[in-house]
This record gives C-alpha cells, structure tokens and sequence, in this order.
C-alpha cells in the first residue's frame, strides 16, 4: 500500500478546476500588465491594475498567490517579460484589491556585497504582508514606498 501524499493546499488545486483557471487567466492579464512597470511609474501601473483586478478577494490567499505566481512565470516563459517580486506583487495586489486595505510595499536594504543595495516588493493586506514575497521582507527590508490598490480607480 502506497503512503498517501500529504494534503496541501498546492495539491488540492488541480490545473483543470474551473475556479483556478479563471483566477490564473486574470492574474495572466495582470502579469501582462505589470511588464509595463518598466517604462510607467509604478503607481500608475498600480492604479490600471487595482482598476482591472480584484478577481481572487473571495478566495484563500494561498491560492490567489498560487495564481499569481504561475501567472507571472508562465509569461515570462511564454512571452519574454520579467518574473520578479515587483512583478508578482502586482498581479497578487491586483488580484486582492478589494479585499481591505490592499498596498504594494517596496524596499531596499544594504546589498550582500558592499557597496550594492537589495530591493524587494511586496503586498500587505490589512498591514500584514502576504505570501511568501512578504513573510521574507517583514524583517529584512526597510520600506520605502507604498501604493494602495484602489478598487474603482483608473481607466477601464
């Protein structure tokens, strides 16, 4: 008899359930909209996904990140763009915005080489960071932006 697989929520989520599609086909649109972020400041891009997202506030956090970062390095293989934490920052925001106080955090901190300086994004709900991208930056990185993800705003 074969040991069962423990249950985590990443096995729970199968590739054909129509409620990880849908969240993965809107994080994919967001992820094609923060590839933007290169040449648009962030809180404009910010703002045009807030105006697009809030397709995952009434699913787990877990699973909405899950999304989101399938999104965003499915792009990156498929099209070329960026998969970093900025990137997966704001198609997580996008995808919550609605869901409370939702903001992108960015952040820097002394590089591990000398001189150089690391950045790092990432998303808090409430003021609590979110998914793995903000349980690393929670103590590591001095913030020193923050844009909300507002629900209603921007351009449709």
């Amino acid at each position: 008899m074969q040991a069962k697989e423990p249950t985590t929520l990443r096995n729970q989520i199968s590739r054909f359930n129509p409620v990880d599609i849908a969240l993965f086909l809107s994080a994919l649109g967001l992820a094609r909209r923060a590839q933007r972020v290169r040449r648009v400041p962030v809180p404009e891009v910010v703002e045009d996904i807030a105006a697009r997202g809030g397709g995952g506030r009434d699913h787990p956090v877990p699973r909405v990140e899950l999304a989101a970062v399938r999104a965003s390095t499915r792009w990156r293989l498929w099209f070329g763009g960026f998969d970093t934490c900025l990137i997966r920052s704001l198609v997580l925001g996008g995808l919550l915005a609605g869901r409370g106080e939702v903001m992108l955090n960015i952040g820097f901190r002394p590089g591990e080489e000398q001189p150089s300086i690391d950045g790092h994004a990432w998303v808090t709900v409430d003021g609590n960071p979110v998914g793995a991208d903000g349980d690393l930056a929670r103590e590591r990185y001095t913030r020193v932006l923050t844009v909300a993800f507002l629900r209603g705003s921007g351009e449709k």
